[in-house]
């Protein structure tokens, strides 16, 4: 394991993009897991509503991936963590790149959005990296494995 020893100068290490960007926990009993991640992690948990599904969004550090809980009532994950991958300035373009090397796409790109008691939608600044616009698709690898794209575009 020489690699795991190995000294780097950090002055040659240059900014590396996040290939993984968001996860999503899902959760058949929604506070029963905000409760849990809470207790055992000491983190804290900011509860909202995103495109009609409740989310528990954890309030994790500068540079951390970040992440929320998902009640899977309303939700398209049922078990299982998604991992969301960074879709960059064209989701839609990687779509494209999932169906033709095998895999499939569950839901396509679709707007992050919030809709308040009264009904009007509202573009809430994303947990990510905090632009006012995201979107996000859910696929299927080769594998089966549901993972996630997350994207400006």
């Amino acid at each position: 394991m020489s690699w795991f020893n190995k000294k780097e100068n950090k002055s040659k290490i240059k900014h590396v993009k996040q290939l993984i960007r968001w996860f999503e926990i899902p959760a058949s009993d929604f506070f029963r897991a905000t409760m849990f991640y809470h207790k055992v992690f000491g983190v804290s948990i900011n509860e909202l509503e995103l495109n009609g599904i409740k989310h528990g969004i954890f309030e994790l550090g500068e540079g951390q991936i970040k992440g929320a809980i998902v009640d899977h009532a309303g939700s398209e994950i049922k078990n299982g963590v998604v991992l969301f991958f960074d879709g960059g300035h064209s989701i839609s373009d990687l779509e494209q790149k999932i169906i033709a090397n095998g895999g499939q796409v569950l839901v396509s790109k679709t707007l992050i959005k919030n809709v308040t008691a009264e009904g009007d939608s509202v573009l809430p600044e994303n947990f990510i990296d905090g632009s006012s616009l995201a979107y996000f698709s859910y696929f299927l690898d080769t594998e089966g494995n549901k993972m996630g794209l997350f994207g400006s575009s």
